[in-house]
């Protein structure tokens, strides 16, 4: 099998890619998927360089797919799926992905690819949808009129958080830097956008909520803008993050507003085999959502699976707007 894989850690050069790789293994609950489009996501980078737990095998990233059915497991029930479905899905974070002609998933995380997308548009979202979906919806539980400050709303996750909060009624405050990038929030709905380069967010998002903050939080970012969104919260308001931080702020700045912080890591569901249906129902919903005219991905770039190393590189860049996505089939 054709595949993009890596046996060592490091710089996107250690990515090779090789037409002898082993099929993968299809257990009872998967669905093997001929990989049509995959995306790239900065989980990615962070696997190649050896910040996930360490495999013995050669590794074969991605993990976002959409792709047609080519069999299914022992356990997969006949009425859910059948060979030939058009699907995505997010393969599980710590299995071969999909950065390869061919991929197992879970059933219980598939969902049937949205009638209105072409498989490039539709590897784009299953892993940053579940993510925000999770983040905005699961932990922080937002709810119409409430205002969320989004930070960088046209990356690959912020540009579907920030759809999915106009979907849920919600004002909208976003971060950005770039004139494309500005424009992109501004077309996605974003009610204020700041430019962080030239203002600080802080004082803005606080002149905009008259000194009160935002109910909700989400921060994509980590670092020092975790620290400074601490002071963007609003009493009784509710923080998510999607990047560990070891911050000393977080009881002190949190505690006197009786605010909550949430960790918000999609790949639970499907890494420690609690719940993985929820995906698959959050990516149904998602379809709808998409087909209806609600959301939509935007994608920064398509590039064949022989590029991908060069993809690493402008993904860590931090100028990628939305998703990469690679064209495999």
């Amino acid at each position: 099998m054709r595949a993009m894989t890596f046996s060592e850690y490091g710089e996107p050069s250690v990515l090779k890619l090789r037409d002898d790789m082993p099929e993968p293994a299809v257990g009872p609950d998967d669905l093997l998927v001929e990989v049509h489009a995959a995306a790239l996501n900065p989980v990615d980078t962070k696997i190649r360089r050896g910040m996930y737990p360490p495999r013995d095998e050669a590794i074969i990233p991605g993990y976002d797919v959409s792709g047609v059915v080519l069999s299914l497991g022992a356990n997969v029930p006949r009425n859910a799926f059948q060979v030939g479905d058009a699907i995505y899905a997010s393969p599980c974070l710590i299995k071969q992905g999909a950065h390869a002609e061919r991929v197992a998933v879970d059933w219980r995380t598939a969902a049937p690819k949205p009638e209105s997308l072409d498989h490039v548009h539709a590897a784009a979202m299953p892993l940053v949808t579940l993510t925000s979906w999770e983040s905005l919806y699961t932990r922080a539980r937002v709810h119409r009129g409430e205002t969320v400050l989004i930070h960088a709303g046209a990356g690959g996750t912020g540009h579907i958080a920030l759809q999915l909060a106009r979907v849920e009624g919600c004002r909208v405050i976003t971060t950005a830097s770039r004139p494309e990038t500005i424009a992109l929030c501004n077309e996605l709905g974003a009610d204020h956008v700041i430019n962080h380069r030239e203002t600080d967010f802080v004082e803005a998002v606080m002149q905009l909520t008259d000194g009160k903050g935002c109910e909700v939080v989400y921060d994509t970012v980590g670092g020092a803008v975790f620290d400074k969104s601490l002071d963007c919260v609003a009493v009784n308001g509710r923080m998510v993050t999607i990047v560990m931080n070891n911050s000393d702020q977080i009881v002190p700045k949190l505690f006197r507003k009786n605010a909550t912080l949430h960790m918000e890591f999609m790949g639970v569901p499907t890494v420690v085999s609690i719940n993985p249906s929820c995906q698959g129902e959050t990516l149904r919903t998602a379809a709808e959502l998409i087909d209806a005219g609600k959301l939509k991905p935007h994608v920064h770039k398509v590039v064949p699976l022989e590029d991908l190393a060069a993809a690493h590189e402008e993904q860590q860049s931090g100028k990628v707007i939305g998703k990469i996505v690679i064209k495999v089939k």
